[in-house]
């Protein structure tokens, strides 16, 4: 009897995600574990200045020899502002690590999933008393997405190709208002795509509710 050979291909090519706090880490790792993304590695920035980020980044991106590597934040969380952000492009591109961004707050990202801002905002409170309804407690912190949000990731993803729509769209909307996208989120998506594949999400069926 002749056995048949799973067809398993390694992937090619790896990717690295930074994130400047331990919540955004934790749930870019529920992203990978529950997208089955084996090529991607997601850390914490040690230190919470942009240029400490990108200096963390590019050292891991050369040590662990990675293809493409992003360092992730929200403004609050390394004290940035439109003018930092635009001096501290020019250095992340000659590290090789591009930026993920969400002005004001990594928060807009889930904001995004219900719906995209007629009109730049620095209050995101409307939207998150909004997410609360469905994801009770809901709160950026270690704390819930090792707890109640240890499903958040699954539960959102069919929301995801909407919440990358309302990113483009309410990038439009940032430019006229700041000078700058609201977020990179959209341009990651389809590096993580690019490089890790499509998602696959068939073995996660059942803790969807």
């Amino acid at each position: 009897m002749i056995k048949r050979r799973k067809n398993i291909t390694d992937p090619k090519q790896t990717m690295l995600i930074v994130c400047a706090t331990e919540a955004e880490t934790l749930y870019f790792s529920q992203m990978r574990k529950d997208c089955r993304y084996v090529n991607l590695t997601v850390l914490t920035s040690p230190k919470k200045d942009l240029k400490s980020m990108i200096d963390f980044t590019g050292r891991e991106r050369s040590h662990g020899r990675f293809d493409s590597a992003w360092a992730l934040f929200g403004f609050d969380d390394v004290s940035a502002d439109a003018g930092v952000l635009k001096e501290m492009e020019e250095y992340a591109e000659r590290k090789k690590v591009k930026l993920c961004w969400f002005n004001p707050s990594f928060e807009l990202w889930f904001a995004l999933h219900l719906a995209a801002p007629s009109s730049f905002t620095a209050d995101l409170s409307p939207y998150m008393n909004k997410l609360r309804e469905s994801f009770p407690g809901f709160a950026l912190t270690p704390e819930y997405f090792l707890t109640k949000g240890l499903n958040v990731d699954i539960r959102l993803f069919p929301r995801r190709a909407a919440a990358d729509i309302n990113a483009r769209n309410y990038n439009a909307v940032a430019r006229q208002a700041t000078g700058i996208d609201a977020s990179r989120i959209s341009l990651l998506l389809e590096d993580v795509t690019a490089i890790c594949g499509t998602a696959d999400m068939s073995h996660n069926q059942r803790v969807r509710r």
